[in-house]
């Protein structure tokens, strides 16, 4: 059975981005559906909605606006819990949901429209997410997803199968507001010393980060889940293409995948003085 877990970022111990604007490259079907919100509804871009986010406080929406995106990751393969992140042209978010399962209802390649009066923008080791409770009782900020009987007050389902495109990006533009988008990191392989590990400690259901190296200089680690159902497969040894998540856990640029064939890295791993650039960042 799955712990209870008041935060969903990230996947037990740590989580999962001002860039310069890199053009979208999800297919044009991908957010070209028209809006079918109410006529109070002001829509807004999720940029625009991260924008109303201070890092370390949280924000109750009062105004009638909503977003339109795509499910981009969910919890199929248990590597996120209670999550799903959506997208845009404009930027991603993670938003919590206080079911199991949301996959069946919420699929990779669901177009949504989200209203968001009334939910919080709050933030968990700098990822930014959105949820619909806070407690501090405690003295630490502890949240709350979406309760499923509230699903279809702020979610609506506009379109299924749209094809999503991840957007390259090199790790000089890996910054904050790509959190919560589907990116593609390439000329990468993971590092020496985690080659041959697993991706997590399934045994144990501990979470874990694996380094991973692009040839020309520069670290991002691959956050999985304890729980995740390809926790203990272990990590190819090649070089290639990762497609993944992007998401931070303070300072630390991560990555998570939805599953095993968002991996693919089956070249000649990196050889010469390109190693001597990859120091850790």
């Amino acid at each position: 059975m799955k712990k209870n877990q008041s935060t969903p970022i990230f996947l037990c111990l740590s989580f999962v981005s001002t860039f310069i604007f890199i053009s979208a490259c999800l297919k044009q079907n991908s957010y070209s559906a028209p809006y079918q919100g109410t006529t109070t509804d002001s829509i807004m871009t999720i940029k625009a909605l991260r924008k109303l986010h201070v890092m370390g406080a949280v924000e109750t929406i009062k105004k009638s606006y909503a977003v339109q995106g795509v499910v981009v990751a969910n919890d199929e393969s248990d590597n996120l819990y209670k999550t799903i992140s959506i997208q845009d042209s404009t930027g991603g978010i993670m938003l919590l949901l206080d079911a199991t399962n949301i996959y069946q209802t919420y699929p990779i390649g669901t177009l949504l429209k989200l209203r968001v009066q009334d939910l919080i923008l709050s933030d968990y080791r700098r990822m930014v997410q959105l949820v619909a409770a806070v407690d501090t009782s405690s003295g630490a900020i502890s949240t709350a997803g979406i309760p499923s009987p509230m699903f279809s007050k702020h979610i609506t389902i506009l379109k299924e199968n749209v094809a999503v495109t991840p957007l390259s990006v090199s790790y000089k533009n890996l910054s904050d507001t790509l959190q919560g988008r589907l990116v593609k990191i390439n000329n990468v392989e993971f590092a020496s010393a985690d080659t041959g590990q697993t991706f997590s400690d399934k045994k144990n259901k501990i979470g874990a980060s694996r380094a991973v190296k692009f040839c020309i200089g520069g670290t991002i680690y691959l956050r999985t889940s304890g729980y995740a159902n390809f926790a203990g497969i272990k990590l190819p040894s090649g070089n290639g293409e990762i497609v993944g998540v992007y998401s931070v856990f303070n300072t630390e640029k991560q990555i998570f995948i939805r599953d095993t064939s968002d991996i693919l890295l089956k070249g000649k791993r990196c050889t010469g003085a390109a190693w001597l650039q990859n120091l850790p960042h």
